[in-house]
Protein backbone atom coordinates (compact mmCIF):
# COMPACT_ATOMS: atom_id res chain seq x y z
CA UNK A 1 0.00 0.00 0.00
CA UNK A 2 1.37 3.41 -0.97
CA UNK A 3 1.71 6.17 1.61
CA UNK A 4 0.99 8.96 -0.85
CA UNK A 5 -1.84 9.27 -3.28
CA UNK A 6 -0.62 10.66 -6.61
CA UNK A 7 -2.18 11.29 -9.98
CA UNK A 8 -0.06 9.90 -12.79
CA UNK A 9 0.15 11.78 -16.07
CA UNK A 10 0.88 10.76 -19.66
CA UNK A 11 3.94 11.66 -21.72
CA UNK A 12 3.83 11.69 -25.51
CA UNK A 13 7.39 12.25 -26.70
CA UNK A 14 7.48 10.17 -29.86
CA UNK A 15 8.36 13.10 -32.14
CA UNK A 16 10.56 15.09 -29.75
CA UNK A 17 14.08 16.00 -30.87
CA UNK A 18 16.80 16.51 -28.31
CA UNK A 19 19.70 18.95 -28.20
CA UNK A 20 22.05 18.73 -25.23
CA UNK A 21 24.13 21.30 -23.41
CA UNK A 22 23.75 24.66 -21.74
CA UNK A 23 23.97 28.20 -23.15
CA UNK A 24 24.70 30.10 -19.95
CA UNK A 25 24.60 29.96 -16.18
CA UNK A 26 23.34 32.70 -13.87
CA UNK A 27 24.47 32.81 -10.23
CA UNK A 28 23.30 34.84 -7.22
CA UNK A 29 23.66 34.66 -3.46
CA UNK A 30 20.64 32.78 -2.09
CA UNK A 31 20.07 35.49 0.52
CA UNK A 32 19.68 38.04 -2.32
CA UNK A 33 16.78 36.14 -3.92
CA UNK A 34 13.21 36.45 -2.69
CA UNK A 35 12.18 32.80 -2.18
CA UNK A 36 10.17 31.82 -5.28
CA UNK A 37 7.08 29.66 -5.17
CA UNK A 38 6.48 26.91 -7.72
CA UNK A 39 2.99 26.38 -9.10
CA UNK A 40 2.19 22.78 -8.19
CA UNK A 41 -0.10 22.32 -11.21
CA UNK A 42 2.54 23.38 -13.79
CA UNK A 43 5.74 22.71 -11.84
CA UNK A 44 7.01 26.12 -12.94
CA UNK A 45 8.19 29.14 -11.00
CA UNK A 46 6.03 32.03 -12.23
CA UNK A 47 7.82 34.96 -10.57
CA UNK A 48 11.36 35.59 -9.41
CA UNK A 49 12.73 38.72 -7.78
CA UNK A 50 15.86 39.92 -6.03
CA UNK A 51 16.54 42.23 -3.12
CA UNK A 52 16.97 45.88 -4.11
CA UNK A 53 20.20 46.49 -6.00
CA UNK A 54 21.04 42.77 -6.36
CA UNK A 55 21.49 40.95 -9.68
CA UNK A 56 22.46 37.54 -11.01
CA UNK A 57 25.98 37.22 -12.38
CA UNK A 58 26.16 35.68 -15.86
CA UNK A 59 28.72 33.03 -16.72
CA UNK A 60 29.31 32.18 -20.38
CA UNK A 61 31.48 29.38 -21.74
CA UNK A 62 32.44 27.68 -24.97
CA UNK A 63 29.85 25.44 -26.66
CA UNK A 64 29.71 21.80 -25.58
CA UNK A 65 31.44 22.43 -22.23
CA UNK A 66 28.51 22.63 -19.79
CA UNK A 67 25.77 20.24 -18.69
CA UNK A 68 23.59 19.23 -15.79
CA UNK A 69 22.43 15.88 -14.46
CA UNK A 70 19.63 15.34 -11.93
CA UNK A 71 19.63 11.98 -10.13
CA UNK A 72 17.12 10.50 -7.68
CA UNK A 73 18.46 8.69 -4.61
CA UNK A 74 15.85 6.74 -2.69
CA UNK A 75 15.93 4.57 0.43
CA UNK A 76 12.87 2.33 0.67
CA UNK A 77 13.75 1.34 4.24
CA UNK A 78 13.55 4.92 5.52
CA UNK A 79 11.09 6.24 2.96
CA UNK A 80 13.43 9.13 2.17
CA UNK A 81 14.46 10.42 -1.20
CA UNK A 82 16.49 13.29 -2.61
CA UNK A 83 17.28 14.65 -6.05
CA UNK A 84 20.91 15.67 -6.56
CA UNK A 85 21.59 17.95 -9.50
CA UNK A 86 25.18 18.44 -10.58
CA UNK A 87 26.14 21.18 -13.01
CA UNK A 88 29.47 20.68 -14.78
CA UNK A 89 31.17 23.75 -16.27
CA UNK A 90 34.43 24.18 -18.14
CA UNK A 91 36.16 27.50 -18.74
CA UNK A 92 39.07 27.80 -21.16
CA UNK A 93 42.22 29.77 -20.34
CA UNK A 94 43.32 29.92 -16.72
CA UNK A 95 43.55 33.59 -15.79
CA UNK A 96 43.21 35.77 -12.70
CA UNK A 97 39.76 37.25 -13.44
CA UNK A 98 38.18 33.81 -13.93
CA UNK A 99 39.96 32.53 -10.82
CA UNK A 100 38.43 35.34 -8.73
CA UNK A 101 34.91 34.68 -10.05
CA UNK A 102 35.25 30.95 -9.40
CA UNK A 103 36.70 31.54 -5.92
CA UNK A 104 33.75 33.79 -5.05
CA UNK A 105 31.35 31.03 -6.17
CA UNK A 106 33.25 28.47 -4.08
CA UNK A 107 32.64 30.65 -1.02
CA UNK A 108 28.97 31.37 -1.80
CA UNK A 109 25.68 29.84 -0.75
CA UNK A 110 24.04 30.35 -4.13
CA UNK A 111 21.09 29.84 -6.39
CA UNK A 112 21.73 28.98 -10.02
CA UNK A 113 19.66 29.43 -13.15
CA UNK A 114 20.59 27.29 -16.14
CA UNK A 115 19.64 28.22 -19.70
CA UNK A 116 19.47 25.15 -21.90
CA UNK A 117 19.84 24.99 -25.67
CA UNK A 118 16.06 25.44 -26.10
CA UNK A 119 16.09 28.74 -24.19
CA UNK A 120 14.36 27.15 -21.21
CA UNK A 121 15.44 28.17 -17.72
CA UNK A 122 15.94 25.73 -14.85
CA UNK A 123 16.15 26.97 -11.25
CA UNK A 124 18.48 25.35 -8.69
CA UNK A 125 18.44 26.27 -5.02
CA UNK A 126 14.72 25.98 -4.40
CA UNK A 127 15.01 23.88 -1.22
CA UNK A 128 18.48 24.90 -0.05
CA UNK A 129 21.70 26.54 -1.17
CA UNK A 130 23.70 25.39 -4.17
CA UNK A 131 27.43 24.90 -3.55
CA UNK A 132 30.54 24.34 -5.63
CA UNK A 133 31.53 20.78 -4.72
CA UNK A 134 34.48 20.30 -7.09
CA UNK A 135 36.89 22.65 -8.84
CA UNK A 136 40.11 22.17 -10.77
CA UNK A 137 42.55 24.55 -12.38
CA UNK A 138 44.71 22.84 -15.01
CA UNK A 139 47.50 23.79 -17.42
CA UNK A 140 47.10 20.83 -19.75
CA UNK A 141 50.02 18.93 -21.25
CA UNK A 142 49.48 18.93 -25.01
CA UNK A 143 48.67 21.99 -27.10
CA UNK A 144 45.09 20.77 -27.55
CA UNK A 145 44.51 20.06 -23.80
CA UNK A 146 42.36 22.29 -21.64
CA UNK A 147 44.16 25.17 -20.01
CA UNK A 148 41.52 26.47 -17.64
CA UNK A 149 39.01 25.51 -15.01
CA UNK A 150 36.34 22.89 -14.44
CA UNK A 151 33.86 23.05 -11.63
CA UNK A 152 30.76 21.34 -10.34
CA UNK A 153 27.81 23.00 -8.64
CA UNK A 154 25.62 20.66 -6.57
CA UNK A 155 22.00 21.13 -5.56
CA UNK A 156 20.16 18.69 -3.28
CA UNK A 157 16.37 18.97 -3.34
CA UNK A 158 13.17 17.10 -2.66
CA UNK A 159 11.98 17.31 -6.28
CA UNK A 160 13.41 17.56 -9.77
CA UNK A 161 14.49 21.13 -10.59
CA UNK A 162 11.73 23.56 -11.47
CA UNK A 163 11.54 25.37 -14.80
CA UNK A 164 10.91 29.12 -14.87
CA UNK A 165 7.73 30.12 -16.67
CA UNK A 166 7.89 32.42 -19.69
CA UNK A 167 6.48 35.15 -17.40
CA UNK A 168 9.87 35.51 -15.68
CA UNK A 169 12.04 38.18 -17.36
CA UNK A 170 15.40 36.47 -16.81
CA UNK A 171 17.40 39.14 -18.62
CA UNK A 172 16.13 41.75 -16.13
CA UNK A 173 17.70 39.68 -13.33
CA UNK A 174 21.16 39.75 -14.91
CA UNK A 175 23.89 42.31 -14.24
CA UNK A 176 24.11 44.79 -17.06
CA UNK A 177 20.71 43.90 -18.52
Amino acid sequence: MACNSVTLQSIDARCDRSVGGLKRVLIAQRDDVVQPVADQSTGEIGALSLATGKKFEEWKFRPNTASYTSTLSSDQATGNQAITTEVSLQFSKAEATKRLAIQSAINAAAVVILEDMYGQYIYLGYDQEVYVTAATMVSGTATTDLNGFTLTFTDVAQELPHFLSNDVDVDALVTGA
